[in-house]
């Protein structure tokens, strides 16, 4: 029996699935596709491990994140047929808001395959757009799209299993796995009696993605809680950082670079070779089986 191709558009703020009808020529085509791209996903990877925002997986290696309600809408599709679905209409581009297109597996059962969606694979009939037939190019005459070249995810069952935490957000709304630090949070961060800033300005103007994240990081782990400021000034010397003092507290540094270096340290993602004895930063957290 034929697959169906469906998209996971935005419409209205809510994510809705959409079905893409499919040309008795192209179906095949289309299916070989995914399903090409199904065996390079899962080529030379192990089980997935679960993820928890802190390190990027090596080569054999497949990143998991479980939540049923955020994947119930996609394992919809696994029971309802294609007709309970509106087909997709991308007349207007803005208004379709494709995020994914997603087939079910054949070769596993329950699997869902997931490509991620950009702006770019429209083919848009406005302007000019060109296709060649025949040895020459000719005006694009309908509205269309492109498939992309690889899977951003795999849902199984209540996993979504994924390499990619980039791609894996522009598909599916899992930021709130793994958030930044609110405004408060960050103010509540430099208001920390442990701490001394340099300066308040450039502090706030440092505060990137990444350092918003590493402060959540440090809120959730109660470092702050379980350790002074002279205890964690000890540590760190233990790992070859010298954190600057000031009556006590630990500065907070106005250059960015430095100061990234203190919130990693806090963070946990600062460690000293064990032969080199150099110190290092790591966006790797993943504990040692």
């Amino acid at each position: 029996m034929p697959r169906t191709l469906f998209a996971l558009c935005k419409q209205d703020g809510q994510n809705v699935v959409r079905r893409v009808p499919l040309e008795a020529g192209v179906q095949g085509e289309v299916e070989a596709i995914f399903d090409e791209q199904e065996q390079s996903f899962f080529y030379g990877k192990d089980e997935p491990i679960e993820f928890n925002g802190d390190w990027k997986p090596d080569g054999n290696e497949l990143l998991c994140i479980s939540d049923a309600d955020l994947l119930a809408q996609l394992n919809e599709t696994l029971v309802n047929g294609a007709g309970a679905y509106d087909r997709l209409d991308i007349t207007n581009y803005d208004e379709a808001g494709v995020k994914a297109l997603f087939m079910h597996s054949e070769q596993i059962k329950g699997h869902i395959l997931m490509q991620k969606f950009r702006t770019s694979q429209y083919l848009q009939r406005k302007g000019l757009t060109l296709t060649f037939n025949n040895n020459q190019f000719g005006k694009l005459s309908e509205q269309g799209f492109s498939l992309d070249e690889r899977l951003g995810a795999v849902v199984r069952g209540d996993t979504v299993m994924f390499v990619s935490f980039h791609v894996l957000r522009s598909i599916l709304t899992v930021q709130e796995h793994f958030a930044e630090a609110t405004a408060q949070e960050v103010d509540d961060f430099a208001k920390h009696p442990s701490f001394h800033i340099e300066n308040r300005a450039a502090f706030d103007s440092h505060m990137d993605e990444r350092c918003r994240k590493l402060i959540r990081g440090i809120h959730k782990s109660g470092v702050l809680v379980d350790h002074n400021a002279a205890e964690i000034i000890a540590r760190a010397k233990n790992v070859g950082l010298a954190l600057d003092e000031d009556r006590g507290r630990i500065v907070l540094p106005s250059v960015k670079r430095n100061l990234k270096t203190v919130l990693s340290f806090l963070e946990e993602s600062v460690y000293k070779g064990v032969f080199s004895e150099e110190t290092y930063l790591t966006n790797s957290k993943r504990p040692v089986a």
